[in-house]
Order: C-alpha cells, then sequence, then structure tokens
C-alpha cells in the first residue's frame, strides 16, 4: 500500500507540472516558511536555473549605466529616463557582480565610483555636478546624462530610500575607500525629520509646485524609508514616527491562509510590497508588538500565488501562473490601485525564493518551459505577461530586475542581508523600531 500511494503521488506532480494542463490545484492551509527549501537542497540543473536569471539580470544594470554620471536606466538606456531606485539596485548588483566574479574587480569599483560622485554635491565647489533633489533625497526620475529633474517628477522618499539602501551596501562592501567615504557623506546628508508631516508620518514626496504631498503610514514598501529615517545619525525621525506608521496596520486573510498585513486593509498582495524591504532588510524571525514581519510576508506572497491561480482557473488559463506586482502592463505601467487582470511578472516570483522556494520554483520552471520563447531574452525573463490578452512585454524595468537579482542571491548566500545588516546605523534604527533587542 505505501509504494501504490508513492506511485500515485508521483503521477499527481507530473501531471500537474505539465504544459498545458489546467490549474486544479487548492489551497491546502499549507504556509511554508524559509527554512523548507535552501539553496543546497537543489539540483544542480536547478542551481545553474536560478544561476542564469541572476545573471542575466545583473547584466541590465551592466548595460543600462551611462559611463559620464554612473546613472542607470528605468527601462533602457535608449530613453535617457533614469529611475533613482535603479540606482540604488544597481549599486547592490555590482556588489553581487564583484563577489561573484562577473565583472572585473576594478570596473565594477570605478563604476560605483562614478555613481556616488554624481550623488555628492562638494559644499566647496559651486560647479559641482550633482543630482537635482532637495534636503539629501532626490527626484524619481532624472536624465541619464545630466542629473536634471525629468519631466514633472517627484522628490521621492521611497525611491531615495532605495538609492540609499543601495549606496549603503556599497559602503560596506568597499570599506577602506573613496566609496565607502562618498557613500557616508550621502548617507548623512538625508534630511528626513524635513520630510516628516506634523504628526511624524512620512510624506510620499515633494515638488517646487505642490510642496510636501502624502502620507504614508499602515503597511507598505515605506518600511524602507521608516527604518533608515530611524536609523539616521545625522537627521533622525523620532521614533514616535514609527508608532504612527504601525498602529494603523490593516490584516487581511485570504480562504485559509492566516491575517497578512496589506495597505488599507485592501485584499491587494502585490509582491513588490513585501519583497522590495526584503531585499536589503533581513527580517527573518522580527517583530515588534505590531506584527511578525516575515511571517506576514510569507502569508501574504502564498496568498498572492493562490489568488492569481484561482482567478487563473476561472478564467480558463493554465498551470502554474502567478506573481501580481506592480509591473508593466499591454496599456501602460499597472501601479497599485489597478485591479489584477491577469497580468504576471516573473520578478515577483523569482523574488519569492527565500519566503516560498517551492512554490516559486516551481512557477518559474513552469514559466520557463512553457513561454521562454515568448518571455525570455537577453536580461532573463522579461518584465511581465498575460496570456489571457495574448500579451508577452519585451522590455525590462530595473527596479524588477533589481529585485529579481537581489533575492535570488539572498535565497543563494545571503550576501545582501549580511552586508546592508552590518551598517550600525541600519541596526540602530532597527532598535529603535523594537525588531532587534
Amino acid at each position: 500500500m505505501k509504494f501504490l500511494i508513492q506511485f500515485i503521488i508521483i503521477v499527481i506532480l507530473t501531471v500537474s507540472g505539465s504544459g498545458c494542463q489546467k490549474n486544479k490545484q487548492k489551497n491546502t492551509g499549507r504556509v511554508p516558511g524559509n527554512d523548507s527549501l535552501s539553496w543546497n537542497d537543489l539540483t544542480k540543473d536547478e542551481q545553474d536555473f536560478l544561476d542564469s536569471i541572476e545573471r542575466r539580470s545583473f547584466e541590465f544594470f551592466r548595460d543600462n549605466f551611462n559611463t559620464s554620471t554612473g546613472l542607470i536606466a528605468d527601462a533602457g538606456i535608449a530613453d535617457n529616463r533614469c529611475s533613482i531606485a535603479s540606482v540604488g539596485f544597481g549599486l547592490s548588483a555590482y556588489c553581487i557582480a564583484d563577489a561573484r566574479g562577473w565583472m572585473d574587480h576594478r570596473e565594477v569599483y570605478d563604476r560605483v565610483l562614478t555613481t556616488l560622485q554624481s550623488f555628492y554635491k562638494d559644499p566647496e565647489n559651486d560647479q559641482d555636478f550633482c543630482v537635482e533633489g532637495t534636503h539629501g533625497l532626490f527626484y524619481h526620475f532624472v536624465e541619464m546624462d545630466s542629473g536634471r529633474r525629468f519631466a514633472g517628477s517627484e522628490v521621492s522618499t521611497i525611491d531615495s530610500g532605495i538609492l540609499l539602501a543601495g549606496i549603503l551596501q556599497a559602503m560596506v562592501h568597499f570599506r577602506g575607500t573613496e566609496v565607502e567615504e562618498l557613500a557616508r557623506k550621502i548617507w548623512l546628508a538625508a534630511e528626513w525629520e524635513w520630510f516628516l508631516q506634523n504628526d511624524g508620518a512620512m510624506a510620499g514626496a515633494w515638488s517646487p509646485e505642490n510642496g510636501l504631498t502624502g502620507r504614508f503610514t499602515g503597511y507598505n514598501e515605506y518600511m524602507i524609508v521608516y527604518l533608515l529615517a530611524l536609523g539616521s545619525p545625522s537627521h533622525p525621525a523620532p521614533c514616535s514616527s514609527w508608532k504612527v506608521w504601525a498602529s494603523t496596520y490593516k490584516w487581511v486573510t485570504y480562504k485559509d491562509i492566516p491575517a497578512f498585513l496589506t495597505p488599507g486593509g485592501q485584499f491587494k498582495p502585490l509582491a513588490y510590497l513585501y519583497q522590495f524591504p526584503a531585499c536589503w532588510f533581513d527580517l527573518r524571525g522580527k517583530k515588534d508588538k505590531y506584527a511578525d514581519y516575515w511571517t506576514s510576508d510569507i502569508r501574504a506572497l502564498t496568498a498572492n500565488r493562490q489568488y492569481c491561480m484561482d482567478w487563473g482557473e476561472k478564467h480558463d488559463l493554465p498551470g502554474e501562473l502567478w506573481g501580481w506586482t506592480a509591473s508593466n502592463g499591454k496599456d501602460g505601467y499597472l501601479g497599485y490601485d489597478v485591479p489584477y487582470n491577469g497580468t504576471i511578472a516573473p520578478s515577483a516570483v523569482a523574488a519569492s525564493l527565500p519566503f516560498i522556494p517551492e512554490y516559486a520554483l516551481t512557477a518559474l520552471n513552469y514559466m520557463y518551459a512553457n513561454y521562454k520563447d515568448k518571455i525570455w531574452g537577453k536580461y532573463g525573463f522579461t518584465d511581465a505577461f498575460n496570456p489571457l490578452q495574448n500579451w508577452y512585454d519585451t522590455g525590462y524595468l530595473g527596479i524588477d530586475q533589481g529585485n529579481t537579482l537581489l533575492m535570488i542571491e539572498n535565497f543563494r548566500s545571503g550576501m545582501v542581508w549580511q552586508e546592508f545588516m552590518s551598517v550600525p546605523d541600519v541596526q540602530e534604527g532597527m532598535k529603535k523600531a523594537g525588531l532587534i533587542n
């Protein structure tokens, strides 16, 4: 009887993973943890597959780099638009490439130095080139060749936070060098308290036309901003800001998956909300009086998967397709407020590896096996696709390439976590939030 049961299980698994079988998988209530599968548990072929995704993702940053300014394109170098968040991911990408030997060490160092020089304004040199911003933070989008504000872009606290996270990792990775010195100066120049609203909540943006706008509280990707601001030794946010942010948390459930955090309590567990902070902050086992963040992230990404697959089954879509996040879409960029319409972002799946590795690896293999000819290119998986609309993106976004790269590396070695978390100011921010005793 034991061998008969094992045979039946093998048959079921084989059929469910085949190319065009309809998705009939149901939620079992099992919420896996990050200890359920590790890099060393993978086969050589599986490791090589993930290595290929990771390395191709890095090559986006290598190729879309302006050698004069060190700025990195948002979606491609041809449009001359840099996203400062793409730069933050790119700086961490270069640290990974240096450690893995994907580029010559000196070339990596020189590129990182060029980038940092563009974000530091020498107070003794009025002519010194610096990316535009205000009070130590920077415009979300700037021109690749000049660093000037792109169109009507805003000075963004979250995108500046992502930039500074990458800068802090570079500061550690290149200790004892000019990179470390410049990185520290840029970090100390960020005037976080200037971007606080009256009650201590963090504003989302500033522009010369509108001043400070937005009030970000409750769970979202702004966890990055609050933790960095709390840890700043030069312009810190008060500890009360964390309370303002966290005391308005909202929880939701999906089927029998236990409660997890979402912005405003809406059922929109977009993957980037949970992955972007965890690209740098090691949240495993971290909890305060408000939440157990790693457990909430695992539940949210499990719900993301199950909801996408349930939706797909209702719309007669095949297989294990999930990965709901902000991404490119057939008719333009899909942000948080756009309802789910079947658009899948492979980056959302790849960056789920540290959280739900079995589910993520299965889905990546499925996408590659069934859609490779449509969504696999020079930099790995393209940004998004929607089989229901017969739409397959041919482009890439720096933030999604970075999310993919950093989280595969964290699953693989924990390197980004180890370097970033070793920064004393990062530890101080965690302590002030009650996440480190």
